[in-house]
């Protein structure tokens, strides 16, 4: 878990004082090439896409996207160093957690030590984005909920606390955008993904924050080389967390559908598959395989029967 997070406007500016507070003293920054305009302290930096070299640093520093970040972490975990995530945009909640998603599945490293969020800087990352952000908030809801199931049909461990921070995180980011004019919403968003990384870091798995929407998700990863579209992370799991809060409405268990639903089209993230940019047959093909991702168990259990995904194609297609 962070011992800094800083998240405000100008928050840059408390990058030097936070790295002295930490006894930091020799950071690498690792960025991309539309973000590493921001290394404003001019600390040593290289492009995540480039061969990167550790030697006589002490620290890593995570400034850009999600994959800037993600490199960052994980060339921390192999050097056993500190990382500190700078993110410019609130687009998934890696930002804060220790998850690490560059290979499929994505597996847990080491949490970032302090979190500095400008949203000044943030602000002006792309709206895409900042929409595909709320996806990766309001799956929460249905992480929690595929856990609980888990916890009654498999007997799977499972941490109450982690459960309804998870849970009131993403319900109180509901509640804002369904009762604002959304002009504090890239700040609460912003504190929401971070919320959300830290609640992975205090329960030690991806459990409170990735259910079968997040399953969902890797499979369409897993395709889009085969089918070529570019659906974002965030996108991918709102549209997922629609398919499974459907089914847990099917089986009569607690949901919260309609008002994710209204939260996702406030912010005109992705609710279809056409929004996606993918047809029936690749979503028919993401859903049988999702289940085989990981050992994980959901509403979708071992797979869903060609009736239920017809089931699902028909309430999103009506949406």
């Amino acid at each position: 878990m962070p011992r800094y997070t800083i998240i405000k406007r100008k928050a840059l500016n408390s990058l030097p004082e936070v790295l002295e507070k930490l006894n930091l003293k020799n950071p690498l920054v690792v960025s991309g090439r539309n973000t590493k305009k921001y290394n404003k302290f001019d600390y040593d930096l290289v492009l995540y896409d480039e061969e990167i070299e550790v030697k006589g640093y002490d620290c890593i520093i995570g400034l850009g996207g999600g994959k800037a970040i993600d490199v960052a972490k994980y060339i921390a975990y192999k050097n056993k160093l500190p990382v500190i995530s700078v993110p410019t945009t609130a687009s998934n909640d890696g930002i804060s957690s220790p998850v690490v998603a560059l290979k499929k599945p994505s597996f847990l490293a080491t949490a970032p030590i302090a979190v500095i969020a400008d949203i000044d800087i943030i602000e002006k990352s792309p709206k895409r984005l900042l929409r595909a952000g709320l996806g990766d908030i309001v799956s929460n809801i249905t992480a929690v909920l595929d856990w609980k199931l888990a916890k009654e049909e498999v007997n799977e461990k499972f941490s109450e606390g982690s459960a309804i921070f998870s849970m009131t995180i993403a319900k109180e980011l509901i509640n804002y955008i369904l009762n604002s004019n959304l002009e504090e919403y890239v700040s609460k968003l912003t504190k929401a993904l971070i919320g959300s990384g830290i609640c992975i870091a205090m329960a030690n798995t991806t459990r409170p924050a990735s259910g079968g929407e997040h399953l969902f998700s890797h499979a369409l990863d897993l395709l889009k080389e085969k089918y070529n579209f570019n659906s974002l992370h965030g996108e991918q799991c709102g549209v997922g967390t629609l398919i499974i809060s459907y089914l847990h409405k099917k089986e009569g268990r607690e949901n919260y559908l309609e008002e994710i639903l209204e939260s996702l089209k406030k912010v005109k993230a992705p609710i279809t598959f056409e929004d996606l940019g993918i047809d029936r047959e690749i979503a028919r093909e993401a859903l049988t395989l999702a289940p085989k991702i990981r050992k994980r168990w959901t509403i979708l259990r071992n797979g869903l029967r060609e009736e239920e995904i017809e089931d699902v194609f028909n309430f999103i297609e009506s949406l």
